[in-house]
């Protein structure tokens, strides 16, 4: 298990250059690896592993802001992780990127990312 971190920190991911020559480039994170893209509308991090199998979303399609799970063709909205359409049912994990300077970086805090459509457990 990976130690949580207390605050904020930045994790480089390569240059600009780097990460558009890749398209998405695959770093690992805390809490598992994050995959960063590169597209059209900008520069996304989403968690790397497709929420309902295996699969890496680095190696997966993208197109109009979205990347499809390369395995079960799950699509996600690069911008919030929301499922936009299944077998997935959760939301990928999403990250703020920062470029400062000519290096693009991921910012990671303390909390738990969060999951924009996950809703706490029925306790009926």
């Amino acid at each position: 298990m990976t130690e949580r971190i207390s605050e904020p920190h930045w994790l480089p991911v390569g240059t600009r250059e780097d990460v558009a020559d890749a398209g998405a480039v695959r770093v690992p994170g805390p809490d598992g690896p994050i995959a960063v893209f590169d597209t059209p509308d900008g520069l996304f991090a989403l968690g790397d592993t497709c929420t309902h199998g295996q699969a890496s979303l680095s190696e997966g399609w993208v197109e109009d802001g979205t990347v499809e799970c390369p395995a079960h063709l799950a699509v996600f909205s690069m911008r919030t992780g929301q499922v936009r359409s299944g077998p997935a049912s959760a939301s990928a994990t999403t990250y703020r990127v920062e470029v400062r300077g000519d290096t693009v970086g991921v910012v990671i805090d303390g909390s738990e990312p969060a999951r924009p459509d996950e809703r706490p457990p029925n306790r009926g």
